[in-house]
């Protein structure tokens, strides 16, 4: 009898989250639509009033929402940046793709490369770069993950676009979209170690020896080409390891 109780309680507790979030959402769904609303204009007779003030202030708190002088309400610039992550029709949070700069560091007939000592796909060989950060611009990105990971500076200039979508164990699970920046003239003391890896100057040779991830020899494609490259390709890892890669597209734009 107490283990139905528990699990009774459990539901009614997971129910009233659903409905504070809901409340909440609406609002916030409501104002990116509709600014400059009133009390009632928002409420619109849904619900009790006290419970919709509730989670009303609660959004103030939170500074995701304003009440003006005129007493009306608008969502905060922290409230505007919030629900463009958040999917309009059922407010319910979205997932973007994660986009990032790489850069092709290159030394004469070398490539810089760093093992990776962190998730995800730890233990493989890859390229440096960083997420793209909101306030930087594609080549600052580029300048400042060179500098951080590897102690160096180089010259930039984007090359390309590799898009890809990875399945692990057969299901979907990353989608990444990455500008890829050639990097030459190194300058510099080469950071051996970071957080994220073991940097090393690898030769073709030894390059080829390597296990790396299945999109560097795309890369550097990109990087080395002549003309701007863009190409998309499907990877699949299963067990943590990497078993294939399919080129979709591959278009010099």
């Amino acid at each position: 009898m107490k283990k139905n109780w528990h699990d009774l309680t459990e539901h009614f507790d997971e129910l009233s989250e659903n409905i504070i979030q809901d409340i909440e959402k609406r609002i916030l769904i409501t104002l990116s639509y509709q600014p400059k609303r009133t009390f009632n204009e928002l409420w619109n007779k849904q619900g009790p009033s006290n419970k919709f003030a509730y989670h009303l202030k609660a959004l103030e708190r939170k500074s995701l929402v304003e009440k003006a002088r005129d007493g009306k309400y608008n969502l905060t610039t922290k409230g505007k940046k919030h629900v463009a992550y958040i999917e309009q029709q059922s407010g319910d949070h979205c997932d973007f793709p994660v986009i990032a700069v790489i850069t092709v560091i290159m030394k004469d007939d070398k490539y810089l490369m760093t093992h990776r000592t962190k998730e995800p796909f730890y233990g493989y060989w890859g390229l440096h770069g960083g997420k793209l950060r909101s306030t930087n611009y594609i080549l600052e990105q580029a300048n400042e993950s060179i500098k951080t990971e590897t102690g160096l500076t180089c010259d930039v200039a984007l090359k390309g676009l590799f898009s890809s979508k990875t399945y692990v164990n057969s299901k979907f699970s990353y989608h990444h979209q990455l500008f890829i920046v050639k990097a030459t003239n190194p300058k510099g003391t080469l950071l051996k170690e970071t957080k994220k890896g073991l940097n090393k100057w690898v030769s073709p040779e030894e390059f080829r020896k390597l296990t790396i991830l299945p999109n560097i020899p795309h890369l550097i494609k990109i990087a080395t080409g002549k003309h701007f490259r863009w190409i998309e390709a499907d990877r699949f890892l299963e067990n943590d390891t990497f078993k294939d890669i399919i080129v979709r597209k591959d278009s010099i734009i």
